[in-house]
């Protein structure tokens, strides 16, 4: 089920030789071998490959695929081996502790990554059209792919980076937008402000419709990579954090009916988790994990919430705060698989109960949208604007799935509605960015050992910094307010 793998290591190469920040830097002969890399179709759809691998890979980077889930209190810390003492991950002390440091952040791989993904995509945009063993249908397939990762990934950081709608209005900065690689005048551009980021982003996507073909320009499952159906998607989760609901409604509702995928049954859906190395039916689009000539992946979230046995787990397991959401006829509390682990407790070690995820035990891969989700843009959306039936309807679609009752009156439609982001879309790194996006505060009880449990809406920290090194380079940027 996996894309085939095209060999992208002469792409990566020269960006990481282009790209000493997250500022494109022109060295000689990088321009030669950057065209010499794309004047072949070989050459061109090896780009393309690695520009997703690219995605893949920073998406699933461990400190930023733990984010919204351990910051928003979905999950917590497994205990360490051989001392049974349960720990902060060290590599994430800081953005779980709201603390995160310019100088030394804890995502500034994160971020200088993603712009080395918008670079290749650039790359990819600027050179299509010179490609005579392309047919336009194919070069247009190409753009509008490209289009599509680079206001994807843009929308990433936007979402780490910049506050939402309704943060005071003199701290409503975006992010830097790049569209082109080679322009001089880019290298040190200021940040957008947050209207017009979501803007770029908006039109990107809206470009890239009109570009898509139905027949994809790489091999193998059609989720796997951007098209029609998937920038609808995206679309509708932007405009939503966008406030523009009309339009969130509009796309979630066109993907619901127009997509051809369906919700994953009832009878069907915790086996569907379950399947080893395959996606869950009603995905729109997952990331692929890359494989060799052997069959080896490259990586696995199971490596993030996986269970094995008692002497190999991953550090992240179900917070009680997350578990306590499931009622007893929810069948989503059939997703956890629980072993009881040594912990040390009171200078004692005692046996313990976790809740691993089953969302990742079997499949490698990197789920960005389900259907799912499309229901609950829609019943938000539906919502803000009043239209109080349609919101339950479509809520109710997920809850009726989950084996829970239909929900028949308003009260409390949108907290209802919020609940079932959480439970629904639990361990697929979304939580923290809708508490943002929601304005409301942070609260993790079970578990947590940070110096700061709790976060207060409105707050500096909903954020994190831009890394202090990029600042050093772009003195037009200016930092996020508290760092």
């Amino acid at each position: 089920m996996k894309k085939k793998l095209y060999t992208a290591s002469l792409l990566l190469l020269i960006l990481f030789q282009w790209s000493c920040s997250d500022f494109l830097e022109q060295e000689p002969g990088s321009q030669i071998s950057i065209k010499e890399q794309l004047s072949t179709r070989k050459g061109m759809l090896e780009a393309v490959v690695g520009m997703y691998s690219l995605v893949e890979e920073n998406t699933r980077f461990e400190n930023y695929a733990v984010y919204g889930d351990l910051n928003g209190g979905n999950i917590k810390f497994t205990p360490n081996l051989p001392s049974a003492q349960v720990e902060v991950v060290s590599k994430i002390q800081e953005i779980y502790n709201f603390n995160d440091k310019a100088r030394e952040s804890n995502l500034e791989i994160f971020y200088k990554n993603a712009y080395r993904i918008i670079t290749a995509a650039n790359l990819l945009i600027e050179n299509v059209e010179n490609t005579p063993f392309f047919t336009i249908v194919e070069q247009d397939q190409i753009y509008a792919e490209a289009l599509s990762v680079r206001a994807y990934t843009h929308f990433l950081l936007l979402q780490v980076y910049a506050q939402n709608t309704n943060f005071s209005e003199a701290e409503k900065l975006g992010i830097v937008y790049k569209t082109e690689t080679l322009q001089e005048e880019l290298k040190y551009a200021p940040r957008l402000s947050l209207a017009e980021s979501y803007v770029a982003i908006v039109n990107d996507l809206q470009k890239s419709l009109d570009l898509f073909s139905d027949t994809p320009i790489l091999e193998g499952p059609e989720y796997s990579y951007f098209r029609e159906v998937s920038v609808k998607a995206l679309l509708a989760r932007v405009q939503l954090a966008q406030e523009d609901y009309p339009s969130a409604l509009e796309n979630a509702k066109s993907v619901i009916e127009n997509s051809g995928v369906v919700l994953t049954s009832k009878q069907e859906y915790i086996s569907s988790w379950k399947q080893p190395l395959q996606p869950i039916p009603e995905i729109l689009l997952e990331f692929s994990v890359s494989v060799d000539s052997d069959g080896n992946l490259s990586g696995s979230k199971s490596a993030i919430y996986g269970y094995t046995s008692n002497t190999k787990y991953a550090n992240y397991a179900a917070s009680q705060d997350l578990l306590n959401l499931y009622t007893e006829n929810d069948i989503r509390g059939d997703l956890f698989l629980e072993q009881q682990l040594p912990t040390l407790e009171n200078n004692e070690t005692v046996n313990k109960p976790y809740y691993f995820t089953h969302k990742f035990q079997g499949n490698p891969g990197n789920p960005v949208f389900r259907l799912s989700e499309m229901y609950l843009i829609a019943a938000e959306a539906a919502a803000q604007l009043n239209e109080n039936s349609t919101a339950l309807n479509y809520l109710n679609a997920i809850r009726e799935r989950a084996g829970l009752t239909s929900l028949t009156n308003n009260n409390n439609l949108k907290e209802e509605i919020f609940l079932e982001y959480r439970r629904e879309l639990a361990f697929e790194n979304k939580l923290f960015f809708d508490i943002k996006r929601l304005g409301k505060n942070v609260t993790r009880n079970d578990g947590c050992i940070s110096t700061s449990c709790n976060l207060n809406y409105p707050s500096p920290f909903f954020v994190l910094p831009i890394p202090q090194e990029t600042i050093n380079i772009n003195t037009n940027l200016i930092q996020n307010e508290g760092y």
